[in-house]
Protein backbone atom coordinates (compact mmCIF):
# COMPACT_ATOMS: atom_id res chain seq x y z
CA UNK A 1 0.00 0.00 0.00
CA UNK A 2 1.75 3.28 -1.39
CA UNK A 3 -0.16 6.74 -0.62
CA UNK A 4 0.19 10.11 1.07
CA UNK A 5 0.15 9.75 4.92
CA UNK A 6 -1.74 12.46 6.70
CA UNK A 7 -3.62 13.76 9.35
CA UNK A 8 -7.15 14.33 9.67
CA UNK A 9 -8.46 17.49 10.02
CA UNK A 10 -12.32 18.14 9.22
CA UNK A 11 -11.78 21.70 7.74
CA UNK A 12 -9.24 20.18 4.71
CA UNK A 13 -10.98 16.74 4.21
CA UNK A 14 -14.74 15.75 4.02
CA UNK A 15 -15.54 12.28 4.78
CA UNK A 16 -18.29 10.56 2.24
CA UNK A 17 -20.85 8.56 2.90
CA UNK A 18 -22.55 7.04 -0.08
CA UNK A 19 -23.23 4.28 -1.81
CA UNK A 20 -19.47 3.47 -2.58
CA UNK A 21 -18.34 4.14 0.89
CA UNK A 22 -20.94 0.95 1.63
CA UNK A 23 -19.12 -1.34 -1.41
CA UNK A 24 -15.72 -0.22 0.42
CA UNK A 25 -17.07 -1.93 4.15
CA UNK A 26 -18.78 -4.99 2.04
CA UNK A 27 -15.20 -5.25 0.65
CA UNK A 28 -13.30 -5.93 3.68
CA UNK A 29 -16.00 -7.70 6.08
CA UNK A 30 -14.67 -10.14 7.54
CA UNK A 31 -11.53 -8.90 7.71
CA UNK A 32 -10.58 -8.30 11.30
CA UNK A 33 -7.41 -6.02 10.67
CA UNK A 34 -9.33 -3.57 8.00
CA UNK A 35 -12.29 -3.74 9.41
CA UNK A 36 -14.02 -0.32 9.64
CA UNK A 37 -10.62 1.55 8.21
CA UNK A 38 -11.37 2.10 4.86
CA UNK A 39 -13.33 5.29 4.08
CA UNK A 40 -13.89 7.57 1.28
CA UNK A 41 -13.01 10.87 1.50
CA UNK A 42 -12.61 14.06 -0.34
CA UNK A 43 -9.89 16.81 -0.37
CA UNK A 44 -11.63 19.82 0.10
CA UNK A 45 -9.04 22.47 -1.16
CA UNK A 46 -7.83 19.97 -4.27
CA UNK A 47 -11.64 18.66 -5.12
CA UNK A 48 -10.14 15.64 -5.55
CA UNK A 49 -11.89 11.99 -3.86
CA UNK A 50 -9.90 9.46 -2.35
CA UNK A 51 -10.39 5.55 -0.61
CA UNK A 52 -8.57 5.87 2.19
CA UNK A 53 -7.47 3.64 4.81
CA UNK A 54 -6.81 4.34 8.84
CA UNK A 55 -3.60 3.51 10.09
CA UNK A 56 -4.71 3.90 13.76
CA UNK A 57 -7.64 5.07 15.26
CA UNK A 58 -10.83 6.39 13.03
CA UNK A 59 -10.12 10.22 12.56
CA UNK A 60 -6.65 10.74 13.09
CA UNK A 61 -3.89 9.37 10.93
CA UNK A 62 -4.86 7.81 7.10
CA UNK A 63 -3.27 7.15 4.22
CA UNK A 64 -4.39 7.26 0.45
CA UNK A 65 -4.90 3.91 -1.08
CA UNK A 66 -6.84 4.77 -4.37
CA UNK A 67 -6.86 8.06 -6.03
CA UNK A 68 -10.16 8.96 -7.91
CA UNK A 69 -10.02 11.95 -9.07
CA UNK A 70 -12.28 15.16 -9.34
CA UNK A 71 -15.78 12.50 -9.84
CA UNK A 72 -16.68 9.72 -8.16
CA UNK A 73 -18.29 8.83 -11.67
CA UNK A 74 -14.43 8.02 -12.39
CA UNK A 75 -14.59 4.45 -10.14
CA UNK A 76 -15.65 1.77 -12.22
CA UNK A 77 -14.54 -2.26 -12.63
CA UNK A 78 -10.88 -1.05 -13.62
CA UNK A 79 -10.59 1.20 -10.06
CA UNK A 80 -12.53 -1.63 -7.96
CA UNK A 81 -9.48 -4.22 -9.44
CA UNK A 82 -6.54 -2.43 -8.78
CA UNK A 83 -7.91 -1.39 -5.28
CA UNK A 84 -8.25 -5.10 -4.52
CA UNK A 85 -4.96 -5.94 -6.04
CA UNK A 86 -3.43 -2.96 -3.51
CA UNK A 87 -5.44 -3.80 -0.26
CA UNK A 88 -5.15 -7.54 -0.81
CA UNK A 89 -2.09 -8.72 -3.47
CA UNK A 90 1.55 -8.61 -2.45
CA UNK A 91 3.75 -6.73 -4.22
CA UNK A 92 6.10 -8.02 -6.78
CA UNK A 93 9.45 -8.21 -6.20
CA UNK A 94 9.48 -5.57 -9.12
CA UNK A 95 7.46 -3.14 -7.65
CA UNK A 96 9.03 -3.19 -4.43
CA UNK A 97 12.34 -2.69 -6.24
CA UNK A 98 10.80 0.31 -8.12
CA UNK A 99 9.50 1.92 -4.82
CA UNK A 100 12.66 1.60 -3.05
CA UNK A 101 14.48 3.08 -5.93
CA UNK A 102 12.17 5.86 -6.06
CA UNK A 103 12.43 6.85 -2.33
CA UNK A 104 15.94 6.77 -2.93
CA UNK A 105 16.04 9.35 -5.71
CA UNK A 106 13.64 11.57 -3.64
CA UNK A 107 16.09 11.41 -0.42
CA UNK A 108 18.97 12.02 -3.25
CA UNK A 109 17.15 14.74 -4.90
CA UNK A 110 16.05 16.48 -1.50
CA UNK A 111 19.67 16.45 -0.05
CA UNK A 112 21.16 18.07 -3.18
CA UNK A 113 18.42 20.94 -2.64
CA UNK A 114 19.25 20.98 0.77
CA UNK A 115 23.05 21.77 -0.34
CA UNK A 116 22.25 23.94 -3.15
CA UNK A 117 20.28 26.12 -0.67
CA UNK A 118 22.67 26.07 2.16
CA UNK A 119 25.36 26.99 -0.24
CA UNK A 120 23.50 30.23 -1.93
CA UNK A 121 22.41 31.06 2.13
CA UNK A 122 26.58 30.97 2.71
CA UNK A 123 27.32 32.53 -0.36
CA UNK A 124 24.95 35.30 0.98
CA UNK A 125 26.00 35.64 4.09
CA UNK A 126 29.83 35.97 2.76
CA UNK A 127 28.29 39.25 0.92
CA UNK A 128 26.64 40.70 3.83
CA UNK A 129 23.04 40.29 3.25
Amino acid sequence: MLGLVSHYNSTEHTIIRCELSHWLERLIEGDPQREGRLFLMRYNELGVFCICEWLGKPNDVFVDVLNLGKSLGNFGQKEALELKRRLFGSPSAEETTQAIIDNDSDYYHNLQDEDMEETERQERVAIGE
